[in-house]
């Protein structure tokens, strides 16, 4: 991923993460922030009354630009103040947003969305298809470096004019007709395209004022500060304070906001699994982003209606940077994958549900079962490291893994340095970084391994395979392979399913016989949500609009 625009911190002089002041730096500016809430009422209590939501969100928010956010904690916020021309309802279904319909026409390669007359922006703004065209048009300017232009390629001219090909937008599909009527033309019928709209590269952004703070064209301006940012979702910006919280409120301006039933929703970026456990168990958090695994036993055992484990479509896993030695040769890469036992980190480390990966794709997604497999084990894996030239490990050069900061992460990842220390014989050495400088790091291939980790947006398994796509920003490997990105460009615009699905056994094949990344585990979601918080519904997606809860007052776990 391309560098991020960096938000403003707090004094260097604080604790650095992994400092062990850290937590507790944290804890007590939590309880800070949350001593206002009045009396002897906890935050919960209070939120419950003035229908104000506590979150845990995880880490600081690398910015809230909809068109260059690569995070899915950011996420978690954007789709909170910015609203597309679809949603997603509680079954995942694709249900109107912005748009109140939308028809497909010339075999499917054309859509036409008619918008809700009364759509503005927070600041009263009227809300029109040309913002939603000129949105998409800074998604695709090639100057702003979008890593999620290319989910806009399967429109006609988006890939010609996001790569510099052409500079006239007239010949990109995105089309205003009127105020209330926009239409996508497609290049071919692409069958999961709907679904991408629900995604934030697709959110419309308000022009006039990222012109005005200079970002139409560049990230990291001043545009999506507090008292700044103009949005058009359920919710708005109306605070930001860095490593503290980041607040939205209800906007009156939205088309449905007289059935919003939240005032507020508060996040707070709690990196310490321990830390956010802690804060809701005290009743200072409503929800929690996850759950140390030392306590998940505790909470089944005393059968805690706050506890949520559900399955979840995404994959975590391991990416080699293959242009640096020793993993430029497939034949390490692959004795890496073989000596990792997956059960055993799956069942005694993640431990909420999550399934060993031996593919990167992932069963069930469109209905793909994958064929091809990761088999073998430690000693295929000592075989290929000899071949390589490293018996035994002997003159196996020193390689640093690299992760970020939470404790589930710093378990894997010394998981697998034994694993590899007793298998392979090699000495890798750990290296934990903050989420924001993780990012960065990863995305200017500074490291030989990394944990990776991808949620997808959409059933289809092709958006695991983008991860190592030539062209693709999002292909940290730096692999390539001809074969396999004309298998991608076909597999996106096959109609077929099972002529899809044999597209996507080839690339799960080539994959494993290259292995540029290294599947690990498949996801699942562990979380408290406190009994109070109504309206909330699990999923394979783990979607859900924040805005749409309910608080009731006098629950408890």
């Amino acid at each position: 991923m391309v560098s991020e625009p960096k938000v403003a911190q707090v004094s260097d002089l604080r604790p650095r993460v992994g400092d062990p002041r850290y937590g507790a730096l944290v804890a007590l500016t939590f309880a800070a922030l949350l001593a206002g809430c009045g009396g002897n009422k906890s935050a919960v209590e209070q939120g419950n009354r003035d229908q104000v939501l506590h979150y845990g969100n995880g880490v600081e928010p690398s910015n809230l630009d909809p068109h260059t956010n690569t995070g899915s904690p950011e996420s978690v916020i954007l789709i909170e103040i910015f609203e597309g021309l679809v949603a997603r309802g509680p079954d995942l279904e694709m249900v109107p947003a912005a748009a109140e319909r939308w028809d497909f026409s010339g075999e499917g390669r054309i859509i036409t969305f008619r918008l809700r007359p009364e759509l503005k922006w927070s600041n009263g703004d009227p809300l029109t298809a040309r913002d939603f065209r000129d949105s998409f048009k800074r998604l695709l300017e090639p100057s702003l470096a979008a890593q999620f232009a290319f989910m806009a390629y399967p429109v006609a001219g988006a890939e010609d004019y996001n790569t510099g090909k052409t500079r006239d937008f007239s010949t990109v599909g995105f089309q205003a007709l009127d105020d209330l009527t926009f239409r996508v033309i497609l290049d071919e019928p692409t069958p999961h395209f709907l679904q991408l709209l629900v995604t934030y590269p697709f959110l419309p952004v308000h022009m006039q004022s990222v012109a005005r703070f200079g970002g139409a064209e560049r990230p990291g301006t001043a545009w999506t500060r507090a008292g700044n940012l103009i949005t058009n979702g359920p919710m708005k910006l109306i605070g930001w304070e860095a490593n503290k919280v980041l607040t939205v409120a209800r906007n009156e301006h939205h088309w449905n906001s007289a059935n919003i039933a939240l005032n507020e929703i508060r996040f707070y970026p709690i990196e310490s699994q321990d830390t956010e456990e802690r804060a809701f168990r005290t009743g200072q958090l409503h929800v929690t982003t996850t759950l140390p695994v030392s306590k998940i036993d505790f909470y089944r055992e005393a059968k805690s209606p706050a506890l949520h484990i559900t399955p979840r479509l995404g994959a975590n896993y391991l990416v080699f940077n293959t242009e640096k030695a020793p993993f430029d040769d497939a034949r390490v890469r692959r004795a890496f994958a073989l000596a990792i036992n997956r059960e055993q980190i799956a069942t005694s480390i993640y431990r909420a549900g999550q399934t060993p990966a031996y593919a990167l794709s992932q069963a069930g997604m469109g209905g793909y079962q994958p064929r091809h497999r990761i088999t073998g084990g430690p000693e295929e894996a000592r075989a290929l490291l000899a071949e390589a030239g490293f018996p035994g490990g002997a003159g196996f050069p020193k390689v640093e893994y690299l992760y970020n900061t939470n404790e589930l992460n710093r378990d894997v990842a010394q998981a697998l340095q034994e694993m590899w220390s007793k298998e392979l014989g090699v000495d890798v050495t750990l290296v934990n970084e903050e989420w924001k400088v993780f990012l960065n790091t990863r995305d200017l291939g500074n490291f030989q391994i990394a944990r990776a980790g991808w949620n997808p947006f959409t059933d289809a398994p092709t958006e695991y395979f983008q991860q190592v796509v030539s062209n693709s920003a999002f292909n940290d490997s730096n692999w390539g392979d001809p074969e396999f990105d004309a298998l991608y460009e076909k597999a996106i615009h096959t109609l077929d399913p099972a002529e899809r699905h044999e597209l996507y056994h080839r690339m799960d094949e080539i994959i494993l016989r290259d292995m540029p990344v290294i599947p690990l585990v498949h996801s699942a979601i562990v979380r408290l949500v406190h009994p109070s918080v109504r309206g909330w519904k699990d999923n394979l997606l783990d979607s859900r609009l924040k805005a749409a809860l309910t608080l009731a007052p006098g629950e408890t776990p």
